[in-house]
């Protein structure tokens, strides 16, 4: 469970006396035997402490790898890197999907462009498009060694849960041969199988605190209760337990004893989780009750802070200011 803190400030004030159709094989003839051919493909780490509250899309990449030997030199060829749904699946319009868990998940994709417009996709599995065609000409040594980007992006809402998303690429089937034109529609040819492949992204825990003053205006004679109101607003991801807690101010001593200062004279006064003003809002040095506590839902959960001034001896006139931080622990 991470633990971490999110504050704002509230400046209390009072002024006492102041008014986001293919081609397939042609001919097809057999490789030499001797041909030896690998492919591996990197994982691709979208981030491990990325917070959901930061919507938007993140990108990353990962590196295809595809080397042969013993190959005819000057004879061309070419590879067909297919890509499934992974274990993440997709959406069934062609769209992938990291998993956290079952019916969780972030929505993803594997493009074969930087600018993450062409999908990258598979013969094999043809809602997801088509896979690139990548040709290479072996030289006099009948080697031939090439690397391919592959160009990820998630889409990230404030509704979405912490944990840890990905999708599993294993047996992914790999299609290279001899005089192919095209990989669209391409099924037959040898086959080369990249070991086991991970993307993934890890959302954490986050909270964002906003708060308002709590304005007591104007007064003359503190002979009665000043009551006054402010606004605090919490946003915390989805599923994240929290609570609110105000400190004593600059110099109180209680969540009813706080002080407004003007030099060396102060007034006192409280805050308050009600309106009836009987329920103290304080930290949670001071006890779980002194505390708001919520569930975090991805978007701005409101609270009124209720401030008293009760009736006591008034000082002299001028304005008076306590500064109140509101902490939120999750």
């Amino acid at each position: 469970m991470w633990w971490k803190r999110s504050v704002a400030r509230i400046l209390v004030p009072l002024v006492l006396g102041l008014g986001i159709s293919a081609l397939g094989w042609l001919a097809v003839p057999t490789p030499a035997r001797a041909a030896s051919c690998s492919v591996s493909v990197g994982n691709g780490s979208f981030g491990t402490n990325i917070s959901p509250l930061t919507a938007g899309t993140i990108d990353t990449t990962a590196t295809l790898n595809f080397s042969c030997s013993g190959l005819v030199p000057a004879v061309p060829i070419t590879l067909c890197p297919n890509l499934d749904g992974g274990s993440g699946g997709g959406d069934g319009s062609g769209g992938r999907l990291l998993k956290l868990s079952p019916g969780v998940t972030l929505p993803f994709q594997i493009y074969q462009d930087s600018g993450r417009t062409q999908p990258w996709g598979s013969t094999v599995s043809p809602v997801f498009g088509t896979p690139p065609t990548i040709t290479a000409t072996p030289g006099l040594g009948g080697t031939i060694n090439v690397s391919r980007t592959l160009y990820g992006r998630i889409w990230i809402q404030t509704t979405t849960a912490p944990g840890i998303y990905s999708s599993d690429f294993v047996g992914e089937t790999f299609l290279w041969g001899l005089n192919l034109l095209s990989c669209a529609g391409v099924t037959v040819g040898s086959t080369v199988t990249p070991t086991l492949f991970t993307f993934s992204a890890t959302l954490v825990p986050d909270c964002q605190v906003t708060a308002g003053n709590v304005d007591f205006g104007t007064s003359g004679v503190l002979s009665a209760a000043k009551d006054a109101q402010g606004s605090l607003d919490v946003t915390c991801t989805a599923g994240s337990p929290y609570s609110v807690g105000l400190s004593n101010g600059l110099t109180g001593t209680g969540p009813t004893l706080r002080k407004m200062k003007k030099g060396a004279e102060t007034v006192t006064y409280g805050l308050y989780k009600n309106a009836a003003r009987d329920q103290p809002w304080g930290d949670l040095a001071q006890g779980a009750g002194f505390v708001w506590s919520g569930s975090g839902t991805g978007g701005s959960q409101p609270f009124t802070v209720y401030g008293r001034a009760p009736a006591q001896t008034t000082p002299s006139p001028g304005a008076y200011a306590d500064t109140v931080v509101a902490t939120v622990t999750y």
